[in-house]
């Protein structure tokens, strides 16, 4: 890898901490300010503290990193760089000028207060893209890494760095790459639970108190001892001719890696553990449950497929922040080393935030629907089915019965793009013939294309050895919906995403390359595409 390049990314992060350490100097100044001004300033504090570390460990391992790796990471600091300039400039405008007197003035105050505001928001939605490319180091298999995480916090601290945060805590008593040793030591194998204690009793929850989520693969399900405790249940089927081993293997490896994660970040669910259940006569396995953790929620989740269905138009920022959630959550599936392989509107959960000001209605979203998943080491059993709602998120080397290509994780990308372009739209693909939301997923009442849409049932059925041609024809039209009416709802950037999105497996395609151009030891490299050509874009529109 270009020296080079590396220099000018350790250039670009140690600009960054110059910049933070130049604002949080001046907040400190902020101490005695009002009640909405200081909770900011611990915001604030928090980003930066947690990112000088971030930088400190990225620019000891920047050397083990990919070319392609190591230039997207200096794009996004780039951007930080500019992010914490302007904040600079802003916070430093509205402090007295008399060196003598400190405080803020209260006229300019009123002035910059919403330039101050979107400040914060940018440096927090710059993180939100920064933890998906930071995060993916963990996957490169250098000892480098490893040796790096096992150092001390006190010693992962940058020189200049200023131990005592405003929030009283001292930098160094916190260790911020705990999650990261937690992941890296499950990617690589170590796995932190055993597998005994992986399995949980199956009566430890109430299953005939079971609630489906409208229009949903998931569903609630209480303990069952005393307390109000629920969980959020994906069911995977062992009786349909899987392979039972390999099953079993992968949902324990999937329960390990979500053990460690921050819902928050990730945009998973925290994963509890599993529950096999048996068939009663054979004993065989029948099902594998994966038991999720849910966030504190007044009011229980909703299926993005309930919403799009019910809700009206929601705003066009909440929209936007809606699909960077799930493009974030897909880039830490594979982060995991797993394909989704269901994404769809029926497997993406949203918690009602009711303490938010004001109420929000659509708060924290999260992907689930893991009854389908896969290591993407393995191979995957060639096996679809005729279910028009199911095909239509699949691209067409993936729909039918008999799919004709293996699956990878362009074709999760592939699926994410439908469902960005669905929520662009804001208008479900999928209607229910009766409004009976009890059934949920079931397939009763009767899935049928929406008018906006633009297609029959009857478009979704192909002919035996139908060739790649007559099962593109829902791609081709898909493309033509972006293009035609998605511009006039969320802009040419976000129609640029979603089509390239749509496009990820075209012969030729520059985006994403061929499959065999995007193979790499580690997995890294279509890793680090999809946050150049997916992420990084979705963090860069402004509503």
């Amino acid at each position: 890898m270009s020296a080079e390049l590396v220099l000018a990314a350790v250039s670009a992060g140690d600009l960054c901490f110059q910049y933070g350490k130049r604002i949080r100097e001046v907040y400190r100044l902020w101490q005695g300010a009002e009640g909405n001004i200081k909770g900011k300033v611990l915001v604030l504090e928090a980003i930066l503290s947690r990112t000088a570390v971030q930088l400190e460990f990225l620019k000891r391992v920047a050397g083990s990193m990919g070319e392609e790796h190591c230039r997207v990471h200096l794009q996004v600091l780039e951007t930080l760089k500019s992010h914490l300039r302007m904040a600079a400039v802003k916070i430093e405008s509205v402090l007295k000028s008399d060196p003598n007197k400190s405080g803020i003035k209260p006229v300019k105050y009123l002035f910059v207060h919403n330039e101050i505001e979107e400040s914060m928001a940018q440096l927090e939605q710059w993180q939100r893209v920064f933890d998906p490319t930071w995060y993916l180091i963990l996957r490169i298999g250098d000892k480098v890494i490893d040796a790096e995480l096992a150092k001390p916090p006190d010693q992962m601290q940058p020189e200049e760095t200023d131990s005592l945060s405003l929030s009283g805590t001292t930098a160094a008593s916190v260790d911020v790459l705990a999650p990261a040793k937690k992941l890296r030591s499950s990617l690589t194998g170590g796995g932190l639970r055993a597998d005994a204690h992986i399995y949980l009793p199956e009566d430890g929850l109430d299953w005939q108190r079971a609630t489906p989520i409208a229009y949903s693969t998931t569903r609630l399900i209480p303990r069952a001892s005393k307390g109000q405790r629920v969980f959020a249940v994906d069911t995977i089927d062992c009786t349909k001719g899987v392979d039972l081993s390999q099953t079993r293997a992968d949902a324990e490896a999937l329960a390990k890696k979500l053990d460690q994660i921050d819902p928050g970040t990730f945009g998973l669910l925290s994963c509890h553990g599993l529950v096999k259940q048996k068939q009663p006569e054979s004993r065989q396995v029948a099902s594998i449950s994966l038991i999720f953790q849910m966030p504190a929620s007044e009011r229980e989740p909703v299926s993005l497929r309930s919403t799009l269905l019910h809700s009206a138009k929601d705003s066009l920022s909440r929209t936007l922040a809606i699909a960077r959630q799930l493009a974030r959550a897909v880039s830490f599936v594979h982060t995991c080393d797993f394909v989704h392989k269901n994404i769809r509107p029926e497997t993406v959960l949203m918690f009602p935030d009711a303490a938010a000001t004001p109420p929000c209605a659509l708060g924290a979203t999260y992907l689930v629907g893991f009854d389908s998943f896969r290591n993407v080491r393995f191979q995957t059993l060639r096996r679809g089915d005729a279910a028009w709602e199911r095909n239509l998120y699949r691209h067409p080397s993936r729909q039918g019965i008999f799919a004709q290509e293996e699956y990878i994780m362009q074709h999760d990308v592939y699926s994410l793009g439908v469902c960005l372009l669905e929520l662009g739209l804001w208008e479900s693909f999928v209607r229910y013939e009766a409004d009976n939301e009890s059934e949920g997923d079931s397939g009763d009442p009767t899935a049928l294309p929406s008018e906006s849409l633009g297609l029959s049932a009857g478009d979704f059925e192909f002919s035996d050895g139908a060739g790649m041609q007559q099962l593109s024809r829902i791609k081709d039209h898909l493309v033509d919906l972006a293009r035609a009416r998605l511009p006039a709802r969320m802009g040419d950037k976000y129609t640029a995403v979603v089509l390239s999105c749509l496009a990820c497996l075209d012969e030729g395609n520059e985006d994403f390359g061929s499959d065999g151009e995007m193979r790499d030891d580690d997995g890294v490299l279509i890793g680090v595409r999809f946050i150049e050509k997916v992420l990084l874009k979705l963090g860069n529109i402004s509503m």
